[in-house]
């Protein structure tokens, strides 16, 4: 029979480890972590709070935010990008109270499956999250409107701030040398395992610097020193 999962892998270089989480059409979120390279070690499963109507759109805020954390903490390159995956694998059935003595057991098969059955190519949690809202049944989560006052921005920036208000990372491309995440919470610069969280007065300074330095680059002429 088979069951139909959303997940990612992400990989830190700087720390030579990796992250996979994988979350059920049961809404139990899998997880397992270890070194680049090496088969991972899985968690104690997250089962949702019983009775929970509502236990998938639930994990899945507790994944997107496990995702934006593992951004800020240097885990920048996707190993496996975000995606839905129908597997063949059967889920663990869940107990009417999954704790204590009840709660679910780990189940690296599953993260075995969809490591494996996971598709190569580029994706973003949001697609997969729709993508298995509509696999399961449900309404895929709407998009947050543009914020009030970001009309007259660049798309860019458009999109970028929508990101931080659903409670998104934004980060610099898979890299070993330095890079930066921006999350709701600060930004944060990093050079392999070294990371520093910049203040306030900090980041107005760095974009005042950027914006600066991209009006020069407009304005002076093609082959300027």
């Amino acid at each position: 029979m088979g069951t139909m999962v959303v997940g990612f892998r992400l990989g830190s270089d700087g720390k030579g480890r990796q992250a996979t989480l994988v979350l059920t059409q049961a809404g139990v979120l899998h997880q397992s972590t270890g070194l680049l390279g090496m088969a991972p070690r899985p968690a104690k499963p997250h089962a949702p709070i019983a009775p929970d109507p509502h236990p998938v759109p639930r994990q899945a805020a507790k994944l997107r935010k496990v995702y934006a954390t593992l951004l800020g903490r240097g885990y920048t390159r996707e190993l496996i990008p975000p995606a839905f995956v129908r597997l063949d694998t059967d889920e663990h059935a869940l107990h009417v109270k999954p704790y204590g003595p009840h709660a679910p057991r780990p189940h690296p098969e599953l993260i075995a499956d969809f490591t494996g059955a996971a598709p190569a190519g580029p994706g973003t949690l949001d697609e997969a999250l729709a993508a298995f809202y509509t696999a399961i049944g449900l309404m895929p989560r709407p998009r947050t409107p543009f914020p009030p006052g970001s009309a007259g921005m660049p798309p860019r920036v458009r999109q970028a701030l929508r990101a931080l208000a659903e409670g998104r990372a934004l980060a610099s491309g898979p890299r070993r040398g330095a890079g930066w995440t921006v999350t709701p919470a600060g930004v944060r610069l990093h050079v392999g395992t070294v990371g520093e969280d910049l203040t306030h007065r900090q980041v107005a300074e760095l974009q005042a610097a950027l914006t600066a330095w991209l009006r020069h680059q407009q304005r002076t002429p093609t082959g300027a020193e």
